[in-house]
């Protein structure tokens, strides 16, 4: 029977087997973070040609993936996604992309978009679809989605220091044609639970939001301080979300509904809290009614005045009996309980037409 050699019987293997086992451990996780990391690029590929199918062309110029050993990060350069087919072409691009998820838990990816994007759609002006560019920019854009099960999703998205500007292709190069800003932006959403169908509850906030030369300046102005909604989304078209392209028109002919259980606006003279429900028409114009509360209702009728849609008489006299009657009904002090309608076209604050409302496709 042979004998160990002298050297080999000096060795302090309860020593050196931690460090061996430790070697062998780090090679093992190497490997199957290796496999993860495949995993995922495979899965955005297969993505990829799933939106192909759809209508949506999805590309890049680089995708990196790296992260070891923490994570699983995905670096998109010169990402696109463009619905040539749709009713009105429309494209997105970005310089960059990030996306991290853990290795042990790919049902939680967040997305982080740090350099500049851009829009491509188009308008009908003239007769004529016009081509216009929305380049974007800001601090923070950042994204998180969360999939436990079908009906355990969970989306949220930060945007801070958003700043937009609008530029309208011609034979010469582009021309400046409005911009707008957003100081944040937030929103939050999740499948709504025990509801048949397709249908998404969704909270949203918005601060500090203004903009210029972007349509006609309506009389409340083009500064929004303070927005925040709860709502929730139904009757979705039975293809969402597999068919973006065309999700407009499909949603008015579904007759697809945003209930807002709650919501609060400041914009310009508008001091508004409220609840209501909203859809499409058959033209694609807003279409609903809303029962809202009302502060700051001298400087609501001072602007409606000033734009010429009421006379100062014609406007004290139709709000007189609401101001009565919501006293009557307990509302508070300063406060005026206001029925809006969107109807045909057009936006009425109590029996006053205040506004003209455009189709949204």
């Amino acid at each position: 029977m042979s004998r160990l050699p002298e050297p080999m019987k000096n060795i302090r293997w309860s020593l050196i087997l931690p460090f061996v086992l430790i070697a062998v451990g780090a090679i093992a996780y190497s490997l199957w973070w290796a496999g993860i990391a495949n995993r995922v690029e495979a899965a955005i590929v297969k993505w990829q040609a799933d939106q192909a199918a759809n209508g949506i062309a999805v590309s890049w110029n680089k995708l990196e993936t790296g992260g070891y050993p923490y994570r699983i990060q995905v670096d998109i350069a010169g990402g696109r996604v463009e619905a040539p087919d749709a009713p009105r072409a429309w494209a997105w691009e970005a310089d960059a992309l990030s996306a991290q998820t853990l290795a042990y838990r790919l049902n939680h990816v967040i997305v982080d978009i740090p350099g500049n994007q851009r829009v491509h759609y188009s308008e009908p002006r003239d007769g004529a679809e016009q081509q216009f560019t929305l380049n974007l920019t800001s601090n923070v854009f950042w994204a998180s989605y969360v999939d436990e099960s079908s009906e355990e999703q969970r989306l949220s998205a930060d945007i801070q220091n958003l700043s937009a500007s609008r530029a309208r292709q011609t034979d010469n190069g582009p021309v400046l044609a409005g911009g707008a800003a957003a100081g944040r932006l937030q929103l939050h959403g999740r499948p709504a639970p025990e509801v048949a169908g397709t249908a998404f509850d969704i909270a949203l906030k918005g601060q500090d939001i203004s903009w210029v030369d972007l349509g006609d300046t309506t009389w409340a102005g083009s500064d929004i301080a303070h927005l925040e909604a709860q709502t929730r989304i139904t009757d979705l078209p039975p293809d969402f979300p597999d068919a973006l392209a065309t999700l407009l028109p499909d949603a008015a002919a579904k007759g697809t509904k945003l209930a807002i259980s709650e919501f609060a606006l400041e914009w310009g003279p508008i001091e508004m809290t409220g609840r209501g429900e909203v859809k499409l028409d058959s033209l694609g114009r807003p279409e609903g009614r809303f029962q809202t509360s009302v502060g700051n209702l001298d400087g609501l009728i001072d602007a409606l005045v000033s734009a010429g849609i009421v006379s100062q008489q014609s406007a004290r006299l139709a709000f007189a009996g609401m101001v009565a009657l919501s006293s009557l009904q307990g509302e508070e002090t300063g406060r005026v309980r206001l029925p809006v309608a969107m109807k045909e076209g057009v936006l009425f604050l109590g029996p006053i037409a205040a506004a003209r409302l455009e189709p949204l496709y």
